[in-house]
């Protein structure tokens, strides 16, 4: 019997600089300039996988999600340390760093049948706040850019979006357009724009903090991540192809036919990282550049 080489599946990726992590089933690789890589738990847990879904990061401090809860280093992922949740232990589907986070230390992770946890100095803490969440299966979670000072959060659920006013501590629904629907990816624009990535009915946004909505995009697959790049760009992974707009959501074309597993926006606002099936990470940039890395205008 021929043996079949398997590549795992990326679950997700950060961009940070020329770094890249990726949150993979056997744990979370640092991936150099090089395109060299090594898994940041082998010194912490040698010999085991510890399957990761998750990923936020601050110069040296790294919070992963794990099962049970969230594994942090402060030292570039050189020593860890893992932070049990409440029993059961919960899976960390997701982690939102509050955008003024070196100030109020804020983080809040979704967890896939536990809902929200929540903590206030840097992830050493957390406590679950899950008053007014009705559905415990959290997918994605996105903050307003003003986050530390309007405390408006959303988190995507089983059955449609949540949404807080205060941090997080207190949640209601946010009325969708078909009923209940699965909402699987999760963007806020810096104009307050929400953007809702559906299982079973497309590309949502809400102009209006989720008050009404209108369909930018009809697939027959699901919408499983959403980046934001800067002049309108849009990207949405349907299944594990990227469609792309350049117009604000008006129109959208191919940007990859197939095999990504997830996708990640470089810090420079118009690159996008995508980890595609076969282990390689792909970047592209969304607009063209000039010597002087500027946009070069279409």
């Amino acid at each position: 019997m021929t043996a079949i080489n398997t590549i795992e599946r990326t679950n997700s990726l950060l961009a940070a600089g020329e770094i890249v992590y990726a949150a993979r089933q056997s744990g979370l690789y640092r991936i150099g300039a090089a395109a060299d890589e090594r898994n940041l738990y082998h010194a912490w847990l040698p010999g085991e996988e510890v399957p990761t879904l998750a990923i936020a990061a601050v110069d040296d401090l790294l919070l992963a999600g794990i099962n049970g809860g969230v594994a942090r280093s402060e030292d570039g992922g050189a020593s860890w340390k893992a932070l049990q949740f409440r029993e059961p232990a919960p899976l960390v589907t997701c982690l939102a760093l509050s955008p003024a986070f070196e100030g109020d230390g804020c983080v809040l992770s979704g967890s896939f049948e536990d809902g929200v946890f929540r903590s206030t100095d840097g992830g050493r803490s957390w406590r679950a706040v899950n008053h007014g969440l009705f559905d415990h299966s959290v997918y994605a979670l996105a903050l307003s850019p003003r986050f530390a000072i309007d405390g408006i959060a959303f988190v995507g659920t089983g059955s449609g979006v949540y949404r807080s006013e205060n941090g997080g501590r207190l949640w209601w629904d946010v009325k969708m357009p078909s009923g209940d629907e699965t909402v699987l990816s999760l963007a806020l624009a810096a104009d307050g724009a929400l953007y809702a990535g559906c299982e079973t009915h497309g590309l949502l946004r809400s102009s209006d903090g989720g008050e009404s909505w209108e369909a930018l995009l009809e697939t027959d697959g699901a919408v499983n991540a959403l980046a934001l790049a800067n002049r309108g760009a849009i990207v949405a992974q349907v299944d594990d192809s990227l469609l792309q707009s350049r117009d604000d959501g008006e129109s959208f074309s191919e940007l990859a036919a197939e095999n990504v597993d997830c996708i990640a926006l470089a810090d420079d606002g118009v690159t996008l990282l995508m980890a595609m099936a076969d282990g390689r990470i792909r970047r592209t940039a969304l607009y063209a550049f000039d010597a002087a890395s500027k946009i070069l205008p279409q």
